[in-house]
């Protein structure tokens, strides 16, 4: 079992930060150690050309002098005082003196090549290694001053010089500086192992917050593959993956409302060629059944025009039946814009009614209007709200006997308007009240289709009131009529 696939992109972005920094701190480390090696053996350096040039200066005169006596003690004091080591060599190359040590333990070793191209008055630096020793050595010449120069310990050579009379070995281990070094390197060693520990933990960190909202849009890209248009990407940021997570999100919203939208129209077109042949079939058979009769002169004068009657009235149905069934097709289907302004209420009530006076007259049925005080304007389509007042009120007059009274009331209420439709019928059964709102529903089951209209008017006031931000419901005492109750806002949605 891997632990970490190599083909995870929060795999590749972990390996990537960690190899990242460790190149960095391997690079920084080389140069930082370089640097330290350069500058304690430069150190070192300088201390020791510093140590020559005052060493060459106290031996001067014994060496004019030859006095092997007086170079042997100076030799010892200057390499007891400095904690070096070194030759003392005359003008001809011989070593006069050894001091502070034995030169093969130490590694001093000079060839001959070198005391000649000293005595010419050059200078020699060098590090001699070996298994046992770590050496630095410098060599310099001795100078005769001039005659008229003063004596002065520690000069760096400004003064006028005479010629070479010797020249001196320096050495110097190595030791202490190497285990300054070693420690140096000790302490890097421990640092880049600090920082690779963090390095690992901020790579995990930030490949994590890099991989997870990739992982989830692949998660979220499958479900969509698979139909499922309700998962969301959760992350949120400012950045590209921020950016791009919300464009999916929106793209699937869009897709999926798309979608959704195509199978809502699926449904209607389905259920619309249902509800047409469930609808259509009894006229069109009564047509077809009286109109072959007719062609084969099986029927009398009177018998003619009393199926000619019948057959307006079947013709009548399926025109009114196709033009509620294409409006409230278009209803659900959002296939209308509401065409808003703002409008008085009780205008609109008033301006319904008078259509429908003459319908009442004919069932001798009164109807009445009770406005409240203070009822406010509001914006609706007008048109589409004079279609659900009449839709209401003629609902209302077929269910009401004759002699009887619909009482309209209309009243503002909390932010919007309250319209009740209240008739005298025959009332609806609690069961069935939610149903009422269906296409087709009909309470009055032995009701023919002379009588009861197309079954449409009560889901088109629901949809057209819905488009509004409105709500509807109905109320009935069976035996004691029933209301129906629309409530509209006051103002429009945003």
């Amino acid at each position: 079992m891997k632990i970490l696939p190599p083909k995870r992109i929060f795999t590749r972005l972990m390996i990537s930060y960690l190899l990242v920094t460790l190149a960095v701190l391997s690079v920084i480390a080389i140069i930082f150690i370089n640097l330290m090696q350069k500058y304690f053996f430069s150190v070192e350096g300088f201390q020791l050309e510093s140590q020559g040039e005052k060493a060459a200066s106290l031996l001067e005169r014994p060496l004019l002098e030859k006095d092997l006596a007086s170079i042997s003690r100076l030799a010892d004091t200057i390499a007891f005082s400095y904690d070096i080591h070194f030759w003392v060599i005359d003008s001809r190359g011989s070593v006069l003196a050894i001091a502070g040590g034995d030169p093969e333990e130490l590694g001093l070793q000079v060839e001959i090549t070198e005391i000649s191209h000293v005595l010419a008055g050059n200078f020699i630096n060098k590090q001699i290694t070996g298994p046992d020793y770590n050496s630095l050595i410098h060599m310099t010449p001795v100078y005769e001053k001039a005659a008229d120069a003063h004596f002065d310990v520690g000069t760096s050579g400004g003064e006028e010089r005479g010629p070479v009379i010797g020249a001196l070995a320096i050495c110097r281990p190595l030791g202490p500086v190497t285990m300054t070094i070693t420690s140096l390197k000790r302490l890097v060693f421990y640092a880049a192992g600090g920082a690779t520990v963090l390095a690992l933990f901020l790579g995990y960190t930030l490949s994590r917050k890099m991989a997870q909202p990739l992982e989830d849009m692949s998660l979220v890209a499958l479900a969509v593959s698979r139909g499922d248009y309700q998962k969301r990407i959760s992350y949120s940021s400012d950045d590209e993956l921020g950016q791009l997570a919300n464009t999916l999100n929106f793209a699937i919203e869009q897709v999926g409302a798309t979608i959704e939208q195509q199978h809502r129209l699926v449904k209607l077109q389905q259920e619309f060629i249902s509800d047409i042949s469930h609808e259509f079939r009894a006229p069109l058979t009564s047509l077809q059944g009286f109109l072959e009769l007719m062609r084969d002169g099986k029927s009398t004068p009177e018998e003619s025009k009393y199926y000619l009657d019948i057959m307006y009235k079947d013709t009548v149905f399926l025109g009114r039946l196709v033009q509620d069934l294409l409006d409230l097709t278009k209803l659900e289907s959002q296939g209308i814009t509401l065409e808003r302004r703002r409008c008085n209420p009780e205008t609109i009530l008033r301006h319904s009614l008078k259509h429908l006076y003459h319908t009442a007259a004919l069932k001798d049925i009164t109807l009445s209007l009770q406005v409240g005080r203070d009822v406010p304007d509001i914006y609706v389509d007008e048109m589409r709200l004079h279609q659900v007042l009449v839709n209401l009120v003629e609902n209302a007059i077929r269910c009401s006997p004759s002699g009887s009274e619909i009482t309209l009331t209309l009243q503002g209420e909390g932010e919007g308007i309250l319209l009740q439709v209240a008739d005298q019928g025959p009332g609806i059964p609690a069961a069935e009240l939610p149903l009422i709102w269906n296409r087709f529903y009909k309470v009055d089951k032995a009701r023919t289709r002379f009588a009861t209209g197309t079954g449409l008017g009560l889901a088109i006031v629901k949809r057209i009131v819905e488009l509004h931000g409105g709500r509807v419901c109905a109320q009935s005492d069976p035996g004691h009529g029933a209301v129906f109750c629309i409530w509209l806002p006051q103002k429009a949605e945003v």
